[in-house]
């Protein structure tokens, strides 16, 4: 991957691993040449928001996330350019099976009752991300928005933990995260913190380095980890399929139901539009009632741009698929 071949808009220059990868305008770009010269993507291991807007700020670069605690001042500034748009997305726990106590269904469930996901997303990120109840985000073919399998209930937490073989012990979970941002670092606190309240252990450990975290994920050395999944295309089959398909190689909780594969593989090849739509949601149901995952957020992107920033259009798939193309610079 570190001569990739292409014929988009922009060409490959160089890469400093861990650094900076450097792209320069295709001048035989089939629509034409692109409008800016160069682009130059740095890398910050670990998301470390405060720091990547510190550097925009100093106008080092044109582009940043926004820490949570800064987003108001922002929009209230109106200095910069500040986008924002809900796209297809889910951020969760997973939760691995392989590995006690999380092979106990009832042990699933009292995390997935114990957690106060509207606290966090109000009190921890100021509302940066819209709150899940379910897998499939709004917006996507088959979204329910009814669907609450489990708000947040700290009795209902204890009753499943009892239940589970684990009730009469306080049990320990290894939480691993790929992102050390203070936002981060305050959510996994604060959950350490809920589950605590209900009689359950967590320690938290970080892999900031995202091809050594992935290769945990694929390795299923993370008993539970944060992980977040972006739509490549607008189809429930790119979440529950992607996810939960026994054969996905994404599929890192290592979930497997044979009702869900069957669903699964006759929902591909449903032409009946309703008839597949019914069957997404079915999928969507079994799993939940399985709780191999605590869904937490789906993604609005929220960035913000230096004021000579032109151009920049944002769809519901978020900021991979942004027509680099189309962006300019005002002088």
């Amino acid at each position: 991957g570190k001569s990739p071949v292409g014929t988009g808009p922009f060409k490959f220059v160089s890469m400093k691993e861990g650094e900076e990868i450097v792209l320069e305008a295709n001048p035989d770009y089939f629509e034409g040449r692109p409008y800016l010269d160069r682009i130059i993507f740095k890398i910050f291991h670990g998301a470390p928001r405060e720091r990547i807007f510190k550097e925009f700020l100093e106008g080092r670069l044109e582009e940043s996330f926004i820490p949570p605690e800064e987003i108001e001042n922002v929009i209230k500034e109106k200095k910069y350019l500040f986008l924002q748009k809900p796209i297809l997305s889910l951020r969760f726990y997973g939760l691995n099976p392989a590995y006690k106590p999380l092979e106990n269904k009832a042990f699933r469930k009292a995390l997935n009752f114990a957690i106060n996901k509207a606290y966090i997303v109000s009190e921890i990120h100021k509302n940066q991300f819209h709150l899940a109840r379910g897998i499939l985000p709004p917006g996507m073919p088959g979204y329910d928005p009814q669907r609450d399998p489990y708000p947040h209930n700290e009795n209902l937490a204890r009753k499943y933990l009892k239940e589970s073989p684990y009730g009469k012990e306080k049990p320990l979970i290894e939480l691993w995260s790929a992102s050390r941002s203070e936002a981060a670092q305050k959510e996994l606190n604060e959950i350490k913190s809920q589950l605590n309240k209900v009689g359950i252990q967590v320690h938290i450990h970080f892999e900031t380095n995202w091809p050594n975290f992935e290769s945990m994920l694929r390795n299923h050395q993370a008993p539970m980890f944060i992980y977040a999944w972006y739509a490549d295309f607008p189809d429930p089959d790119n979440f529950l399929g992607t996810l939960f398909y026994s054969k996905s190689k994404y599929n890192y909780a290592r979930y497997y139901h044979p009702e869900v594969d069957r669903l699964l593989e006759k929902a591909r090849s449903e032409r009946d539009y309703l008839k597949r739509i019914e069957m997404y949601r079915k999928i969507e149901s079994i799993v939940l009632e399985d709780a191999p995952i605590i869904p937490m957020v789906h993604h609005l992107f929220q960035m913000v741009y230096q004021p000579n920033v032109r151009g920049v259009e944002v769809n519901a798939l978020g900021g991979p698929y942004i027509p680099m193309k189309k962006i300019w610079l005002k002088k």
